[in-house]
């Protein structure tokens, strides 16, 4: 990507070499940042290294393997000619290398800071004045190419100063007050972004005054050949018109030949020749020698000889014109055409024209704001000045510099003239630079003076106001403290010391006799807080420890403190802090997260759900029972709104009512009410739900209490029996009415036996005796059926094997639906061996759910039932190929007496086996569903526990 090599054209293409400081730069600061000292100490050799070996390779006219990698690999967007490490931005890398090097030190003074802050302010001044100049375009120049360094390198050195200068700030975060290398740093680095943007001011009107310059020279230019097109187009015209004249001129030519000199600027004499040299005619503008006339003559036979060029033709058909540029004569420029007449043959038109008279009326009409020379480019003369500048042939004024200069050169005929526009001085210039230039000058003084007032004002401050901070904290504080390092002696203000029962004499002020009151646990630990804040590895000094008091007991102490004074090496001298007692604080807090851990066992190990709410519904504590219900953690249940929960998110009007019932508990009324709670992929379950408002002294909501009991359990027991009994009613009827079906079935097949044989085959209805005995058998089959699937005995076996059931359900169905052609497959490889559910009820549910997908599947369909153990649940699928359930119904075809099937199909019922179904699963702790297969069809999904339902029913 060659713009990211170079984005800007004003900066010049990095080197390779001159990318590899940046990262070394980068991580040497963070190691500093770290604590690292010795890594950082390297990384910044390293990268103070690099730049000097840079320069020196530069200036040798070397380059490096890297560097040649790298202008293989971009091409020619690299200028070969940009050294390895540009001047500046080798000087500005040294300048990070000497500031981190400062910065990492065992000892680091005041002196030490100072000098480093001057450093990093020189680096990032220098970076900005470096890139603004670049976007200025003011080191386009051939002289300040040594200054041209790259965008990349330069961005770096600029944030990398930054950021030494912050983390000055946090070295030393006791000194409010600007240091004192920052009003001279801000005067020389303010007054040269100023002088930048004043050069850069100052070029761009040199810039637009060329331009306007330009743009004179031309239009003059364009005037001045439209001007001689003018006098060509005349000279064409007289010479066509003389063409057609049949004799010699008289009155015609003293007519016509006059008016055309007086119209026409510049032509002075018109004289027509005929082939021998005999003058015809003239006209002048006044007399003209004899001797010019002889010349002329003479020159004649050169003139035919030189017959124009086709491509000075006129379009219309006029005679081409000729010109040519004499060194001698009373005219600079000589035009001639040949005229051939039908009487005199071939003549010669000639016309006598002063060039200089021709731009003359150009020349005076330019704007006052500029000068206008012509020059003749054959002679290297002047031949012509505005009215601005001396006459013709004397050497003009220099008014200009080159810089806005115009030079153009304009061809009249055969002469070549040189025009050159060039603007008054401060004719056409802005006083924007010189504005800039005074203000800026003005803001860096005015900078330079606050700066160094805010200073010393702080300084005489900080020393006023000592005094009155330490007796507001004695007053506000359990006591102060004040430590003289070097002397080891201690102060610690009187009330500190009558809280603690303690006399000032035994301390004696020492340092060391209030540390050998602290337990000895916490003793070590103090000594290691303040030797590290002495050291300067932290920003301020704290610590917490156990002191025996006067009367024996222990108090805990915090002291917190920061050093107000230092040597002129920045050694400490001097720490100024405070003292608080919080032992009863810390039994207080001891006491209430006591409380508090007694309260979230209890909380978080209770059976039901419960959720503490805030007054507009939001969660502010759940145990784990609520988010196990959610499947979520109980963190991520609070700050969601009650009403909000994935339990009810599905259903709108749940949710409203559930908020309409917290809107009566924020009244101070108790709610209590019940709900089907949906848990994907699991059954949904029936949870009884309390709203219990907790109410503060003055009798004002403050939180409302949610608890919520699991009555899954006691639902499915009191269904359990309901559905048992119908499971049983059920059966009895289906196998009675299978029982009073089949006895008369039996006497009509044994009648037909015998009246099959009496009727023989040439009879002509008999075609109907072989269907009549099929639907007898098929009567007796479904019959057989029903009485099977039905019976008593096996509605009370709470044991079913699986792979029994659908290999039996599969085998029935598949004879008695055979005429349909459709194939049933079955997956029972991870099927379990038995199930805890009745074996009628399995095979209830089988044969209905691979009855509906035989009717719902197309010819030629297929089928397929499989059976596999998930968990503690076995699972059954039954899927066909059939057009799918809408929808709009998928829910009600689990209703009584709702179906969907078509009079004309064979096995349509009534609508009670889905829903029969449906109870028995339910009874048995198990949950059925439908759904749509992306291939296309109905999938019906059944899930029965492996673990007896503990019920007491179904034993």
């Amino acid at each position: 990507m060659p713009w990211l090599v170079q984005p800007l054209a004003t900066f010049s293409p990095p080197r390779v070499g001159s990318m590899i400081m940046i990262p070394a730069a980068g991580v040497a600061l963070m190691a500093k940042c770290s604590g690292r000292r010795g890594v950082a100490r390297s990384l910044a050799l390293l990268s103070g290294l690099v730049p000097l070996l840079g320069l020196v390779v530069a200036l040798l006219g070397l380059s490096l393997p890297l560097d040649e990698w790298g202008a293989h690999r971009v091409g020619g967007g690299l200028a070969p000619q940009t050294p390895t490490i540009p001047l500046p931005i080798g000087v500005l890398f040294v300048a990070n290398a000497a500031s981190l090097l400062l910065l990492t030190g065992r000892r680091i003074s005041e002196r030490t800071l100072l000098a480093a802050g001057a450093v990093s302010s020189f680096q990032v001044v220098s970076a900005g004045v470096l890139i603004v100049a670049h976007l200025a375009g003011v080191l386009e120049a051939p002289a300040a190419q040594a200054l041209r360094a790259p965008l990349q390198p330069l961005l770096a050195a600029l944030l990398l100063g930054i950021a030494l200068l912050q983390r000055l700030t946090v070295r030393a975060p006791f000194v409010t007050a600007p240091p004192r290398w920052l009003s001279p740093l801000a005067a020389v680095g303010t007054a040269t972004v100023v002088l930048v943007m004043w050069h850069a001011l100052t070029l761009r009107d040199e810039v637009q005054v060329r331009d306007r310059s330009a743009l004179v020279a031309r239009s003059l230019a364009l005037a001045i050949q439209q001007q001689y097109a003018t006098v060509a187009d005349g000279i064409r015209y007289s010479a066509s018109h003389l063409s057609t004249m049949t004799s010699k001129p008289g009155d015609e030519w003293l007519a016509s030949m006059p008016g055309l000199l007086m119209s026409t600027p510049g032509v002075q004499h018109l004289l027509w020749f005929d082939s021998t040299g005999t003058l015809l005619r003239a006209a002048s503008n006044h007399p003209l020698p004899d001797s010019v006339i002889h010349a002329l003559r003479n020159r004649l036979p050169q003139l035919l000889a030189q017959q124009p060029a086709a491509s000075n033709g006129d379009h219309t058909g006029r005679p081409a014109l000729r010109s040519m540029a004499p060194s001698d004569g009373p005219a600079r420029l000589l035009l001639w055409t040949p005229v051939p007449t039908p009487t005199m043959g071939t003549t010669v038109l000639v016309a006598l024209a002063d060039d200089v008279a021709l731009v003359r009326e150009h020349v005076n009409d330019v704007n006052q704001d500029y000068a206008v020379r012509v020059l003749d480019t054959a002679q290297q003369v002047q031949v012509l000045a505005s009215r601005s500048l001396r006459l013709a042939n004397e050497p003009a004024q220099r008014h200009t510099s080159k810089v806005s200069r115009s030079d153009t050169i304009v061809q009249i005929g055969a002469r070549r003239l040189r025009l050159i526009v060039e603007p008054h001085r401060g004719a056409s210039t802005s006083p924007l630079p010189d504005m800039v230039l005074v203000l800026g000058l003005l803001v860096t003084v005015l900078l330079t003076v606050v700066i160094e007032l805010q200073r010393r004002l702080w300084h005489h401050a900080s020393t006023e106001g000592r005094s009155r901070i330490q007796t507001a904290l004695e007053s506000a504080t359990d006591g102060v403290w004040e430590l003289d390092v070097p002397e080891g002696r201690m102060y610690r203000s009187r009330a500190l010391l009558q809280s603690l029962e303690l006399e000032p004499l035994p301390l004696d002020g020492s340092h060391a006799a209030w540390v050998a009151r602290i337990h000895p646990d916490d003793a070590i630990r103090l000594s290691q807080a303040l030797g590290q804040y002495l050291q300067g590895n932290a920003s301020a000094f704290e610590c917490e420890y156990r002191l025996r008091a006067g009367n024996g007991t222990w108090h805990t102490i915090v002291d917190r403190g920061r050093v107000v004074e230092r040597a002129p090496d920045g050694a400490p001298l001097r720490l100024l802090g405070i003292s608080a007692d919080v032992t009863e604080r810390n039994l207080a807090r001891a006491a209430r997260e006591e409380s508090e851990r007694r309260f979230r066992a209890m909380f978080d190990t209770a059976n039901q759900i419960q959720l503490l709410l805030d007054l507009d519904g939001t969660i502010l504590e759940a145990n784990q029972a609520a988010g196990e219900l959610a499947g979520l953690s109980p963190q991520s249940l609070q700050g969601a709104v009650f009403w909000q929960l994935p339990w009810w998110s599905a259903d709108a009007a749940t949710a409203e009512g559930v908020q309409a019932r917290f809107a009566k508990a924020l009244q101070g009324d108790t709610q209590s009410f019940e709900l089907g709670v949906t848990r994907d992929p699991t059954p949904p379950i029936t949870v009884e739900f309390s709203l219990t408002p907790i109410v503060g002294n003055d009798g004002q909501v403050l939180q409302v209490l949610t608890e919520g009991r699991d009555l899954t359990l006691r639902k499915r027991a009191e269904e359990s029996l309901r559905e048992i009994s119908t499971l049983t009613t059920m059966g009895q009827l289906a196998a009675r009415v299978a029982h009073e079906i089949n006895n008369p079935l039996a006497g009509i097949q044994n009648a037909f036996l015998l009246i099959r044989g009496s009727i023989p085959t040439e009879h002509p209805h008999y075609r109907f005796v072989g269907a009549i005995e099929r639907e007898i058998i098929r009567i007796a089959s479904v019959t057989r059926q029903l009485y099977e699937t039905y019976r008593p005995d096996q509605l009370m076996a709470t044991h079913a094997s699986v792979v029994l059931a659908v290999s039996d359900a599969v085998s029935f169905l598949e004879q008695v639906n055979r005429s349909r052609e459709v194939r049933i497959v079955t997956d029972l490889s991870r099927a379990p061996s038995m199930v805890p559910v009745p074996d009628a009820l399995l095979r209830q549910t089988l044969y209905n759910l691979v009855q509906n997908a035989l009717d719902a599947s197309p010819l030629h369909g297929t089928i397929t039932v499989s059976a596999l153990q998930d968990g503690d649940r076995c699972v059954l699928r039954v899927a066909d190929e059939g057009p799918g359930i809408p929808y709009a119904i998928r829910e009600r075809i689990f209703d009584p007496f709702f179906t969907t099937k078509d009079r004309t199909v064979r096995t349509g019922g009534m609508g009670i086996g889905l829903a029969l179904v449906r109870q028995s699963v339910l009874a048995v702790g198990g949950w059925i569903g439908a759904h749509d297969r992306p291939e296309g069809g109905t999938e019906f999904e059944v899930h029965l526990p492996m673990t007896p339902l503990e019920t007491g029913v179904l034993r």
